[in-house]
């Protein structure tokens, strides 16, 4: 599924949607350039729980854990981790039914990478300088998950370019 996106309301609104539809315990990688939006999507799916929350990006400190009554989310930033680096953290250790894990730059860790539920690619287009939101499922769960938002989100984006 793909979207295109003009304005940070229109993003505001695919995380919300994506947000109300998730299912846990999964793992949501996060790819694109520099810039591209990576944190503002995740920053919008999070004040999706809590419209107040300061989220930040991760960067220096790798990690940073969002704990609401029903959802653990982890937000992680992979940007620093060399290709082939191991023991740079354990997800296990945040584990739980109800976790989360949101993962920017998750292409620089292969393996969690293939055992994603979903990978969210996000790029600028270069022509009409649109976010177009590229998701794609890994995992049963990740087709159960995007099955249900291509319903929600027809709703929502009639007006926007959708490609399957």
């Amino acid at each position: 599924m793909k979207y295109s996106l003009a304005t940070e309301k229109e993003t505001k609104k695919l995380a919300n949607t994506f947000s109300s539809i998730i299912e846990t315990p999964a793992v949501i990688g996060i790819t694109g350039e520099l810039g591209s939006g990576k944190t503002a999507f995740v920053r919008n799916f999070i004040q999706k729980y809590e419209p107040n929350e300061k989220v930040k990006s991760p960067t220096f400190g790798l990690l940073e854990e969002y704990n609401y009554e029903n959802i653990s989310i982890i937000h992680a930033d992979l940007y620093r981790i060399k290709e082939g680096e191991q023991n740079y953290i354990d997800f296990n250790d945040y584990y739980s039914e109800k976790s989360l894990f949101l993962i920017e730059w998750i292409e620089n860790d292969l393996k969690l990478m293939q055992n994603s539920d979903i990978l969210i690619n996000i790029n600028i287009s270069n022509k009409t300088n649109l976010r177009e939101f590229s998701f794609h499922s890994n995992s049963d769960k990740g087709k159960t998950i995007l099955i249900n938002m291509k319903k929600n989100l027809l709703d929502c984006f009639f007006h926007l370019s959708y490609q399957h």
